[in-house]
């Protein structure tokens, strides 16, 4: 359909497309749902003559699903979260908030609640556990808050079974490499995140002050940790081939600062211009630097110092990979030939 007038879009920080009405003199506010949509345009309409949307009036009134989830976002449960997990927090609740808001509380009983994740499920099982963890934490604080009588979710709901994010192989970096050489911004990003071996969201915020003495300080976001990384000499020509424009060490074409679900899409096309299967993900390769430093002999406890990880129970099963081989093919070459 033609281009509406006064409607503002922007991607926000979880990659998700959110549009609003912006009109000098006039009410305005989000549209929700897809453009075209019978909801977008009911919005869009009403914004046009003057007035509120109807879906978001009704979905912040009181008694309302949607005026609970209003409502957690101002409680202490959700102000104490870290910057990077509020975002995560409103990208599960926000879909459901858009949907099912306007409804009654005493209408999303466990049954239906349930029903909302499996349906998020039937596409995005991922998704799904994600919207029903959250969902649960909400609603037992607002159990505690006596914001409601009784929790839906209380009793255990089942979890969908998804693998874990795809560690890159040897050969997928040879191959990537090979597409993207030194001086392309695709290869500097990649680098940043194979020889930093932090989140995308922790990449994106490294800026050229940050470097020192051969080494990255690094605050992580989500863990609070101060780590100082030392500059491997293959990112230290990756940085030297550049582009080196802005303050921060990757941005945009025009080096301004990116989020993290930018930094993600610039590794999802690059990887498929590579020609790399889909499962060559941006997280993946954070994973690949761990697996490359316990297969070089690293200990769990020298992962976590790169990594962050304030425990080591998941980098266990980086070095017990790593171990099972070595102390394999040692346990075969001590076999003793037989004729």
């Amino acid at each position: 359909m033609a281009k509406l007038p006064y409607v503002k879009e922007y991607t926000d920080d979880c990659g998700i497309r959110r549009r609003y009405f912006r009109r000098k003199g006039y009410k305005g506010g989000p549209l929700p749902g897809p453009i075209g949509s019978s909801e977008f345009l009911e919005a869009y309409q009403a914004f046009m003559a003057g007035k509120p949307a109807p879906l978001a009036r009704a979905r912040d009134a009181a008694g309302t699903f949607g005026s609970l989830i209003s409502s957690y976002y101002a409680w202490t449960e959700f102000t104490n979260l870290k910057p990077n997990s509020k975002r995560l927090y409103r990208y599960a609740l926000e879909p459901v908030r858009t949907k099912h808001g306007h409804r009654a509380l005493a209408t999303m009983t466990r049954e239906n609640l349930i029903a909302v994740i499996e349906k998020i499920g039937e596409k995005a099982p991922g998704m799904a556990n994600l919207t029903r963890a959250v969902l649960q934490k909400m609603l037992k604080c607002a159990l505690e808050r006596n914001a409601i009588r009784v929790n839906p979710l209380a009793q255990k709901v089942t979890a969908y079974k998804i693998g874990t994010r795809h560690t890159w192989t040897d050969d997928e970096l040879d191959q990537f490499e090979k597409r993207w050489p030194l001086g392309t911004r695709q290869r500097l990003a990649y680098a940043l995140l194979f020889y930093t071996g932090q989140r995308g969201g922790d990449v994106v915020r490294m800026r050229r002050k940050d470097i020192a003495g051969g080494r990255i300080t690094v605050t992580q976001e989500k863990t609070g940790v101060e780590l100082k990384i030392k500059i491997h000499p293959d990112l230290a020509r990756a940085f030297k081939a550049g582009p080196t424009k802005g303050l921060n060490l990757i941005g945009d074409e025009h080096g301004r600062p990116i989020q993290r679900a930018a930094l993600t899409g610039l590794i999802r096309a690059a990887v498929k211009d590579a020609g790399l299967p889909a499962k060559c993900v941006a997280h993946g390769l954070r994973k690949a630097m761990l697996r490359t430093m316990a297969e070089g002999g690293a200990s769990a406890k020298r992962l976590a110092a790169v990594s962050g990880h304030k425990t080591t129970k998941e980098l266990d099963r980086y070095t017990a990979a790593a171990d099972q081989q070595t102390l394999a093919d040692d346990g075969i070459a001590s076999m003793p030939i037989r004729k």
